[in-house]
């Protein structure tokens, strides 16, 4: 005996149940967009955040760098101002040349200067690249970031070669320093000894045999030293302007971090 099965009719849509999938698909379709949107918005502003924060711990950096060139070139200013003091003493006839050979010895010892400072902008280049820079909102963040990286750094690499140049020319037609025109510098950063009996003899060997006649006996030591001078203090100048961006681009960044 068979069984039948009652057949139910296939339930056909109306066309308005057709309105609601298709509402409904959309609405899930531009949800998911907007919230990926949304999502890669944060991740962006996140990295923004993120390098801008490594942009403050560069000047904080750059900042302390800064201190010391200016500590160093204040020094190197004071004592050219010295040497010229003395050179002038010499010329008046108020002081024997021995006199003189010793003070001239004595501050040169403690001269030094060709120290250049060059920022950290590391930070600011992964910025550009990311394209984070372009995601800054405020402009006058952007144009101060950009001045003291673009226009002010420029400025300070093209001093650097200068002042390279002028530390050589100096070194060569003034001081010849007997144990080398670093030693200080060198005996301060590695704990090295100087042979100070050395360096005594070297001294002499240099007065005996005129090797002082064409440098700081020379009438045109003043024009050489003068040059240093000006150099530095240009230098100097060049610092302490550093010091106002670098404090000016720090306090707008921890500005914007604390507004938003």
């Amino acid at each position: 005996m068979e069984v039948h099965h009652p057949h139910h009719p296939t339930h056909k849509k109306k066309w308005f149940e057709y309105i609601i999938e298709f509402v409904m698909l959309f609405a899930a379709v531009t949800l998911g967009f907007f919230a990926e949107n949304v999502r890669e918005h944060q991740i962006i502003e996140h990295r923004t955040d993120q390098n801008l924060q490594s942009i403050i711990l560069d000047l904080k950096k750059d900042s302390i760098l800064i201190q010391e060139r200016i500590k160093e070139y204040e020094t190197a200013s004071f004592y050219l101002d010295k040497l010229n003091d003395v050179f002038v003493e010499y010329q008046l006839n108020a002081l024997s040349k021995n006199e003189y050979l010793d003070k001239m010895s004595l501050i040169s010892d403690s001269l030094t200067f060709g120290f250049s400072f060059y920022i950290n902008n590391s930070s600011y280049k992964n910025t550009i690249a990311s394209g984070s820079f372009s995601n800054i909102n405020s402009t006058e963040l952007k144009r101060t970031i950009s001045n003291y990286y673009e226009v002010f750094g420029a400025k300070l690499n093209d001093n650097n070669k200068v002042l390279d140049d002028a530390w050589e020319y100096y070194i060569v037609n003034t001081l010849p320093k007997p144990g080398g025109s670093l030693s200080e510098i060198i005996k301060k950063s590695d704990g090295k000894k100087i042979d100070g009996k050395k360096i005594d003899i070297l001294k002499k060997y240099y007065r005996s045999n005129g090797l002082f006649e064409n440098s700081i006996l020379s009438k045109d030591f003043i024009i050489y030293n003068q040059k240093a001078s000006d150099r530095v203090s240009i230098y100097l100048y060049l610092m302490k302007l550093f010091e106002e961006k670098n404090k000016e681009l720090s306090d707008l960044l921890n500005k914007n971090f604390n507004e938003n």
